[in-house]
């Protein structure tokens, strides 16, 4: 077990409700005295984001930088770190606690692209996994073209690559890859690129970078091979200006020739990294996954699978992988709370996961599925968030799931203008696009409503993700009225409601003003 160099013990308060951290850890929140928690940085996080920062209602916020090991138990916070720890209080409720902690974030001179929010995106990925090809890909724009889908960016996932680290078109899957994104662009699609920062040994580019030192290496000086989904491979040293530049230099070669719009970043979180490993720059772990992120950060269209520390940046950050269930923590159920803990985090821009989940092994073959209840469900749930992502083309087996997938797409483009507004107020003031209700009606009792969301300040979501149900109960904030958009009807704040919500159906409200 590593040993930090600084502690600090955080006492936490009676009714003190604190939230962030790790995204995926949303189905945890809020963090209370009564309960043991354990996280450390690198070591513990699946294919997720984390944020260094924790707030609370109560209106403290403490922010620890770099490698880390947090844990809750006898009532306290035990942080060990060796960077630097910032703990303020004082700022009276959650929402004053994460502006307090928001004002210390980076940002961007590049903006988050407007369309990658405005319109849906389509990913291969669970539609084709790795086996990708020019036809497929192009038979599949052409369908959501066919089928009326308003969309914006097309996401070409696993599989276009020959070997892990040339970085060129596989020549045996794409006859003319540059015909191929000029047809997809003629029907209005922006075209981005799946990366991670592996290198297979039989790859072209592996004895050049091996020339150069441009491959993280072990203690004894051999080139490390670190296990990841796809086997052995080794890994960029993206903290050497030479690999950062070359590497660059290939991104934006692809988008000259072949007029490539940005980048999905996959794969270079903290757990692929050692403390130990040898680096040019001699970084920490966290260091490592961070000098993948800040390649991420040079491009305008551009995805990030798994970071650290990246609150307030222009890159989308998508939720991990989650599977095609009902589950409460690794499926629809987890939606919500990890979308409500992605915006505390600061992760602004955020994707909620592809619609049915992005868990590929929910997809291989023999697999047997036939709940298009809950992919309806997930569609339902996804439609007012930042980035709705289609993948699997489960409208092309069944046309009432056509309709409903075709219909939430436009009603998310149908608010375009509202989002439009939310993003200039979170590029402005870092304010999340979901937030969650004790973050807009602080000291109303919604310290623990995960399961409902506001899209900024204006629209009360409540997804159904429960199997069977067809109505909703919550309890509505008080001091204001509530329209339910899908009815019309006009209902009073503070008590608790039930509305119709059957299939089909995505319960929400309006805010008007008492």
């Amino acid at each position: 077990m590593k040993i930090f160099q600084k502690e600090k013990t955080i006492e936490i308060f009676e009714n003190e409700y604190w939230y962030g951290g790790v995204v995926r850890h949303g189905v945890n929140m809020p963090l209370t005295k009564d309960i043991e928690y354990f996280y450390e940085a690198g070591e513990t996080i699946e294919g997720d984001s984390y944020s260094g920062f924790f707030v609370s209602n109560a209106g403290r916020f403490f922010d620890v930088s770099g490698d880390c090991r947090i844990q809750i138990k006898d009532g306290a916070f035990k942080v060990e770190y060796d960077r630097e720890l910032r703990l303020e209080s004082g700022y009276s409720d959650l929402k004053g606690a994460y502006y307090a902690a928001a004002k210390y974030f980076k940002k961007d001179e590049i903006k988050v692209p407007r369309d990658l929010l405005f319109y849906p995106q389509f990913c291969t990925w669970t539609e084709m996994g790795v086996d990708v090809s020019e036809e497929k890909i192009l038979a599949y724009a052409q369908t959501i073209v066919d089928k009326k889908f308003p969309h914006g960016a097309l996401l070409i996932d696993d599989g276009w690559m020959a070997e892990y680290g040339d970085w060129s078109f596989d020549e045996r899957k794409f006859k003319n890859p540059k015909a191929m994104i000029k047809k997809l662009k003629s029907l209005g699609f922006k075209v981005m690129l799946w990366l991670v920062p592996f290198v297979s040994d039989s790859a072209d580019s592996y004895k050049i970078l091996e020339q150069e030192n441009g491959l993280i290496k072990t203690a004894d000086g051999t080139v490390l091979k670190r296990k990841w989904w796809n086997g052995k491979a080794a890994i960029l040293d993206l903290t050497n200006p030479f690999v950062f530049k070359w590497l660059k230099d290939k991104l934006d070669a692809l988008m000259t020739k072949y007029g490539i719009d940005g980048f999905k970043f996959d794969g270079g979180g903290a757990r692929f990294y050692q403390d130990d490993y040898v680096t040019y720059a001699s970084a920490d772990s966290i260091g490592q996954s961070q000098a993948w992120s800040e390649l991420a950060m040079l491009y305008e269209y551009s995805e990030l699978k798994e970071c650290v520390g990246y609150s307030g940046r222009h890159a989308i950050v998508r939720l991990n992988d989650k599977r095609r269930n009902w589950d409460r923590t690794e499926g629809l159920g987890a939606l919500v709370p990890d979308m409500i803990q992605a915006g505390l985090c600061g992760y602004l821009y955020t994707c909620a996961d592809m619609i049915g989940g992005g868990q590929i092994s929910d997809f291989w073959p023999g697999k047997t599925f036939n709940d298009n209840e809950v992919i309806k469900r997930y569609c339902e749930c996804s439609a007012l968030m930042p980035c709705m992502q289609y993948s699997h083309g489960y409208w092309k087996k069944d046309r009432a799931v056509e309709k409903e997938f075709v219909r939430f797409a436009m009603l998310h483009v149908e608010y375009k203008e509202y989002l439009e507004a939310l993003i200039d107020e979170a590029e402005k003031n870092n304010t999340p696009i979901v937030r969650s209700l004790e973050f807009e009606f602080p000291h109303q009792g919604f310290e623990r409503e995960m399961d409902v969301f506001m899209l900024g300040s204006s629209y009360l979501v409540a997804p159904v993700i429960v199997k069977n149900q067809e109505t909703k109960k919550l309890v509505l904030p008080k001091g204001y009225q509530w329209e339910y958009v899908p009815t019309g009807e006009i209902y009073g704040g503070g008590s608790q409601v039930e509305v119709s919500a059957p299939i089909g159906v995505l319960p929400y409200f309006k805010k008007i003003n008492a």
